[in-house]
């Protein structure tokens, strides 16, 4: 498989480039900014937007798979490969868990007072900061939360 580089835009476009620089595939669906290009082990790639979406794409394709909207921004998504999960983070400060199994969200928890802009998921937690001063982590297999 060819090593691809993906860049994504203000104005929602995704662009994909070969290591040598050359355009290969543009992912057009997104509307607006472009916040977190998340690559998985698998045949797809999933980007969170401005424009209140979550996207899975097809690597090879460059084509739309799936389509999640919410009603605020999504900052950020990460993929655990051990519980084969999407986990999003938002601005209306919630944690929503997509089984990529059954392409559906199947749990959603605030998870901070304000906002959230960043997240890292490990084998047991999902860490999550945003505006408030304040790193949080959640246990992913018992709920229990820790403050940092």
């Amino acid at each position: 498989m060819r090593q691809k580089i993906y860049t994504g835009y203000e104005d929602g476009l995704i662009v994909s480039f070969d290591q040598s620089g050359k355009l290969l595939t543009p992912l057009v669906g997104h509307t607006n900014r472009i916040n977190s290009i998340v690559a998985t082990d698998t045949n797809y790639l999933i980007t969170t937007s401005n424009d209140c979406t979550v996207r899975q794409w097809e690597y090879e394709t460059g084509l739309c798979m799936s389509v999640f909207k919410f009603a605020d921004p999504i900052s950020v998504g990460r993929v655990s490969s051990t519980f084969n999960m999407l986990f999003t983070a938002s601005w209306d400060k919630m944690i929503r868990c997509i089984d990529l199994e059954q392409n559906k969200v199947v749990k959603s928890f605030i998870a901070s007072k304000e906002a959230i802009k960043t997240m890292q998921v490990t084998d047991k937690y999902i860490f999550v900061a945003g505006i408030e001063p304040i790193i949080r982590a959640f246990n992913i297999e018992d709920g229990t939360t820790k403050l940092f």
